[in-house]
């Protein structure tokens, strides 16, 4: 085993939470018959067929908030509201009654990649204690984001605490290294599980330059080594069409049982009103509605950037009743993701949809491809990044900012007491992490990669075609779909050729109305995301979680993939897909 030592900034940190219990259903059922009739605790027992002490036990901590009082008459003492007591018997749950305190952790930021770790989570080694023969890597980054989302994962919440907004406070860093050790190009100690795929390939590669023997061999262990989401998914999970999406956005929104959140890349006045009598219709259900989105400007399309007024106008001629409870941010993201999350009223659960649509620009006309999915882990990994792009450098936190928080807050405590299951392994894929999907399916492939989407731009060389060429020299056949040239390659004076790429291996074919982003290798490894994985280029300018997908390990899920797309292309889908200087499309 080859041993790295990664640089670090390593800090104390504190953050402020809010603790206390929640009411119980029997509380509130008791603070209610107290405001209708006079009963003593062993009638209330009775009447609620419970055992004597929870009723007492109820009563002490409805009288320790003043909501019931002791009153005596004829011998008897028995128990009523107070005013207090009255006013909120009559709302839907009582309110909380908490506290906030601040709590300190020490944590770590390696300067790779600006991943956060726990301090306890990794060997750390400090500059005297170095041996003679370490190998350090050199730090790329020389700061780190107070708000990452990835950060705010790591704070410890016990149950009944969640996180306030407010900025966490850091000390002075120190400056160790983490103690990382690599062999059979896999990391194999020194990260908590939770590390992205992004960083474990950039440890994975510095190691390779002295790579021995051992390393150089494939490794047959699962590579999913990081904390995993797990879902029984159906074929009805996989969303495919421009259509299904708009009648997905819709049924979310009847669906809902108190929040809908949709974060779309661009806004288009004409989307938004096609949707406004659903808006109307969930906020009369008394459902909120967060209105997210990452830019005012399409690079691809040129021209004036769309104006955030015009969204706003639009929403602006709901009724006033439905118009509260609509929520267009006034903040960019500056994020490419398309996500949107709901709270299903009849399950209870936390739905999260990943994938291409723009839901809030898209006239749902091109082939899109998203997954839907129950897991409360994966929903609170999405929700922090959204989270995360919505939070100020300084100041307050907006009211959507706080909304989302206390979304993740419960999220948080729900993944925490509720383990996952599920025969589908769903891992979060953001930013640099796309990129180690494509290196995995050119070294884990042994039938088969197909990668779709939108654009062939000027990085589709040394992203996917040099890997996909090692996994075509493999054997591997190696498929490629996109609907359009980016225009900053034909500014360039160049288009893809699909004669010349033939040449090493690699199919490539021309589509119609396809936006839809996806790598699929073999039958059972799919990722669905925003990244248009021959065309963008994650960059340092970008926002953290500007691009947001699922990696999906599971009996047969590419397959059901590729079986919806074939029902919702249909003969007119493989006519419109021409073969390209005699690629015959496959």
């Amino acid at each position: 085993m080859k041993y790295l030592y990664v640089p670090l900034y390593r800090m104390a940190v504190s953050y402020l939470y809010s603790f206390g219990r929640r009411w119980s259903l029997i509380e509130h059922m008791l603070l209610v018959e107290s405001t209708v009739a006079k009963h003593t605790a062993t009638e209330l027992a009775a009447i609620a067929n419970v055992p004597h002490r929870l009723v007492v036990e109820a009563l002490i901590n409805l009288l320790r908030a003043n909501w019931i009082e002791v009153r005596s008459d004829n011998d008897k003492v028995y128990f009523a509201a107070t005013p207090a007591g009255q006013r909120h018997a009559k709302e839907k749950t009582l309110p909380e009654r908490l506290q906030k305190d601040i709590r300190w952790d020490s944590v770590c930021v390696e300067r790779l990649t600006g991943h956060w770790m726990r301090a306890d989570d990794v060997d750390l080694v400090y500059e005297k204690d170095l041996p003679a023969d370490a190998v350090k890597l050199s730090a790329l980054l020389h700061t780190f984001e107070p708000n990452d989302a990835t950060l705010r994962d790591l704070f410890r919440l016990n149950l009944n605490e969640s996180l306030e907004p407010a900025t966490p406070q850091f000390r002075t860093p120190s400056l160790p290294y983490a103690r990382v050790g690599i062999a059979f190009n896999e990391v194999q100690v020194g990260l908590p599980p939770n590390a992205p795929l992004g960083l474990r390939a950039s440890l994975v590669n510095a190691s390779a330059e002295t790579t021995d023997d051992d390393n150089a061999a494939y490794s047959a262990k699962s590579y999913m080594v990081q904390e995993v989401a797990r879902d029984d998914l159906t074929a009805d999970d996989i969303i495919v069409g421009g259509a299904a999406h708009l009648q997905l956005l819709r049924a979310s929104l009847e669906r809902a049982k108190s929040t809908v959140v949709v974060h779309s890349c661009f806004l288009s006045a004409d989307t938004l009103r096609k949707l406004l009598p659903d808006f109307e219709r969930a906020a009369r259900r008394k459902v909120r509605v967060e209105l997210l989105w990452g830019l005012h400007a399409d690079p691809e399309v040129g021209g004036p950037p769309r104006k955030f007024s015009d969204a706003a106008n639009v929403l602006a001629e709901l009724p006033p009743g439905a118009r509260g409870r609509i929520r267009l941010s006034p903040h960019s993201s500056g994020s490419h993701a398309k996500v949107l999350l709901y709270d299903d009223r009849e399950t209870g659960q936390w739905i999260t949809v990943v994938g291409s649509c723009n839901f809030l620009s898209s006239e749902f006309d091109w082939l899109e491809v998203s997954l839907r999915t129950r897991s409360a882990l994966f929903t609170s990994k999405v929700l922090s990044r959204l989270l995360s792009n919505q939070l100020p450098a300084v100041g307050n936190w907006s009211a959507t900012a706080r909304q989302l928080n206390h979304i993740w807050s419960e999220l948080k405590m729900k993944s925490r007491t509720h383990p996952e299951v599920g025969e589908y392994a769903i891992s979060l894929v953001t930013d640099y992490d796309h990129y180690e999907c494509v290196t995995l399916a050119r070294d884990r492939a042994s039938k088969e990669i197909e990668i779709a989407c939108d654009l062939y731009g000027l990085s589709a060389e040394t992203s996917v075609l040099v890997p996909m060429e090692t996994a075509a020299s493999r054997g591997i056949d190696v498929r490629l779909q996109y609907t359009r040239p980016s225009k900053f390659l034909l500014e360039e004076g160049h288009e893809p050729a699909p004669a010349e790429i033939a040449k090493r291996g690699i199919k490539i074919v021309r589509v119609d109305d396809v936006h839809a982003k996806y790598l699929g290798w073999d039958e059972d490894n799919l990722v669905i995301s925003s990244f248009n994985w021959m065309a963008t280029s994650v960059g340092a300018r970008r926002s953290r979680g500007a691009e947001i997908g699922a990696l999906i390990e599971g009996p047969g899920i590419r397959t059901t993939l590729i079986e919806k797309l074939r029902d919702t292309r249909g003969e007119k889908m493989s006519q419109a897909a021409e073969p390209l200087d005699g690629v015959i499309p496959s």
